[in-house]
């Protein structure tokens, strides 16, 4: 294990494995990345970073998964770049929660323990035994870009989280008249020329992780979810529901949700903490 409280497939033998049986000790594969909720410091939130498989994925996912997700994962037609992102994804949010449930609890989990399971408009939520039997269901928020996948939890169920994670170089020439409106493209061209690409991956990232954060995607349409403000200095971005998005959540009319966003690197992202009374 190294410094970051990681350790690149400490596992055990694989022929000793069998899908979805509890192993002694904590495997994290992860690496821990605290950007992502250092301006939540009043919440108990976990971020982990998977930028690379640690060992053969299927050798990974004997020892991750539970019976139900090793199953789907053998059973899963997508491309192999889709299949090892699903499984970064997987394992960046099992030791989010493994390690907030053994920090804030003392309680030690294996990652086969903790199932990410889609909810009815595919939002993943945490499942398990140890849900009941600890009487807590930590919120998670999955993201993945450029061969890196990132995971945040919340220990409290009284809120939802939602992050997205961006690879900067340009984008499609026709990503902005897409993705913003008039007004918000109107912010973009008030700002410095050489921030605009940074920011617009921002601003979109923003909408993204609040999206995720209320659990319906853009099903409502990209432009629901609208850009009221900006700040250059911290990086906060005010967000409003409008049309569709509205129609899915009345009780948020005249609300303002912020979005933290951020870059480090070459990658931009956008963290969304919300109270669970968001959704209904």
């Amino acid at each position: 294990m190294d410094a970051s409280g990681s350790t690149v497939c400490g596992l055990p033998n694989a022929g000793t494995f069998v899908p979805g049986r509890r192993t002694t000790g904590r495997e994290l594969v992860s690496d821990a990345w605290n950007a992502p909720a250092a301006a939540f410091r009043g919440e108990t939130l976990v971020c982990r970073r998977v930028d690379a498989l640690p060992c053969a994925p299927d050798e990974l996912a004997r020892r991750a998964l539970s019976r139900g997700e090793w199953e789907h994962w053998t059973s899963m037609r997508a491309v192999e770049k889709r299949r090892h992102e699903w499984l970064m994804g997987r394992v960046a949010a099992k030791d989010a929660v493994c390690l907030l449930v053994e920090n804030r609890l003392g309680e030690g989990l294996a990652a086969a323990e903790v199932e990410i399971v889609p909810d009815s408009y595919g939002r993943p939520r945490t499942a398990g035994a140890w849900t009941e039997r600890l009487g807590i269901r930590p919120a998670v928020s999955i993201t993945h870009s450029h061969g890196t996948a990132v995971a945040l939890a919340a220990l409290g169920s009284s809120y939802i989280v939602g992050i997205d994670l961006e690879h900067l170089p340009r984008r499609r020439e026709d990503f902005e008249s897409i993705a913003f409106s008039a007004e918000e493209r109107g912010m973009l061209d008030a700002m410095p020329a050489d921030l605009r690409q940074e920011w617009a991956l921002r601003m979109w990232c923003a909408k993204e992780s609040l999206a995720k954060a209320l659990g319906r995607g853009f099903s409502a349409g990209i432009q629901a979810f609208h850009i009221a403000a900006a700040s250059l200095d911290s990086g906060e971005m005010q967000l409003e529901l409008r049309d569709g998005a509205l129609r899915q959540f009345p009780h948020l009319r005249g609300e303002s949700m912020i979005a933290y966003t951020a870059r480090e690197m070459d990658f931009v992202f956008s963290t969304m903490v919300c109270q669970q009374g968001a959704v209904e």
